[in-house]
Parts: structure tokens; C-alpha cells; sequence
């Protein structure tokens, strides 16, 4: 009768030992699921945030493409510029030498009236 109650107790003791292993068990695993959750969204988190680095990096190229077309542009404009100044000069010197020859063909009879 002794071993039987030595029994029970070891066996009532064995199963609060593995009650308490459930319930420690059940616990770590809620929180291994709550964690798993966090990891999720900051994985979700991170490939947002690596889309949006990327849409950064293209609108950076697109920057620099667009700042290289307007410093050619700016380019041209004062290519464009110089060559008009250059064709302005060079009228007004063909205008001159016109009036030059003209005045140079006129008779000198003309020339005095």
C-alpha cells in the first residue's frame, strides 16, 4: 500500500511537472508566434523600404539625365547666342561696305547736292 501512495505521489508529481512543461511550452510558443509576427511585418517593412530606395535611385537618374539635357541645352542656347551676335557684326560691316561702294559708284556732281 506504501508503493502505491509512493506511486501516486511520484505520479501526481510527474504530472504537475508536465503541466507546468505544457503551460511553459504553450507560453514560449505564443510568444515564438508573436515574435515570427514582428519579424514578419519588419520583413514586409524592409521590402517596402527597398522599393522605395529604388524609386529614389531612379528618380536620382532621372535628376541627372535631366540636368545633363539642360546643360546641353544651356550649351546650344549660347552656341546660338554668339553665332547670332557673330552674324549681327557681320551685317553691320556688309551694310557698311555696302554704303561704301554705293557712295563710291555715285558721279561727284551727285555727291554735292
Amino acid at each position: 500500500m506504501l508503493s502505491r501512495v509512493s506511486n501516486i505521489a511520484r505520479l501526481e508529481a510527474n504530472n504537475e511537472a508536465i503541466h507546468k512543461q505544457a503551460v511553459a511550452a504553450g507560453t514560449m510558443n505564443k510568444t515564438l508566434l508573436e515574435e515570427n509576427s514582428a519579424l514578419k511585418k519588419l520583413s514586409a517593412g524592409k521590402e517596402d523600404l527597398l522599393e522605395e530606395v529604388k524609386k529614389i535611385e531612379e528618380l536620382k537618374d532621372a535628376v541627372k539625365a535631366a540636368e545633363r539635357k539642360a546643360e546641353t541645352s544651356k550649351a546650344d542656347a549660347d552656341a546660338m547666342r554668339k553665332q547670332s551676335e557673330n552674324l549681327t557684326m557681320e551685317y553691320d560691316r556688309l551694310l557698311a561696305e555696302h554704303q561704301k561702294l554705293q557712295d563710291a559708284c555715285m558721279p561727284t556732281d551727285k555727291k554735292s547736292e
